[in-house]
């Protein structure tokens, strides 16, 4: 059995690293992940909208995420997740490509794991790799605060809505006015219409009946 599980941390505000949990005598590195993630340390990686790093791999986080914990690393939408109709966080809506799909709390840690053993396991190279590519970059330290600023951003503004409101209730306003402009314009031709054919016909049979 192994002392030690190859894993990659990745800490708030820094590069990811290696790292190596030791193991206790029932093969668990439990122990060691509470250490660098607190006690209620919960696999997230069912739950990434990102899949790059595929089945084969436990995302550790800090169950109590944004509560207790700042924020670290953003992972950001792509054009497959829009296409999946996956829903952003932020929004509710579906995500945009581009945009932060979601955000991660706190220090991590990715293990492997072992389908046929229902366990944790060391990482192989490529998985190490992955991770660290997909939290390095645009994904790296301070991703997380940045992912948060630029949602915060992107919020209308209270008075922008509200002015907006208030030109889309004027603008409905402004057609029922057109549309009540035009019932009355078609009323009045058609009572038009109606008068000139009755004074036709009153010309036409007082002309009939003239005697010359």
């Amino acid at each position: 059995m192994m002392d030690t599980i190859r894993a990659v941390l990745v800490p708030v505000n820094a590069e990811c690293r290696e790292v190596e949990l030791p193991v206790d005598e029932n093969g668990s590195c439990g122990a060691a992940l509470k250490g660098i993630v607190g006690e209620r340390a919960v696999n997230v990686s069912q739950e990434l909208p990102d899949k790059s790093l595929g089945d084969a791999v436990c995302v550790y986080v800090n169950a109590e995420g944004l509560v207790a914990c700042p924020a670290n690393r953003a992972i950001w939408a792509t054009q497959e997740m829009a296409d999946e109709d996956l829903q952003s966080p932020f929004t509710g809506k579906t995500v945009v490509a581009g945009d932060p799909a979601d955000v991660l709390y706190g220090d991590f840690v990715v293990v492997g794991y072992d389908p046929y053993e229902g366990m944790e396991c060391s990482l192989s190279d490529k998985e190490v790799q992955d991770v660290v590519d997909l939290f390095s970059g645009r994904g790296g330290p301070y991703s997380g605060v940045s992912a948060l600023g630029y949602m915060e951003c992107m919020k209308p503004d209270p008075k922008l809505r509200e002015q907006d409101e208030w030109n889309n209730e004027s603008s409905q306003i402004d057609e029922f006015i057109c549309y009540k402009k035009d019932e009355a314009a078609l009323y009045n031709q058609r009572l038009e219409d109606e008068y000139s054919n009755s004074y036709d016909d009153s010309w036409q049979n007082s002309y009939d009946n003239t005697e010359w």
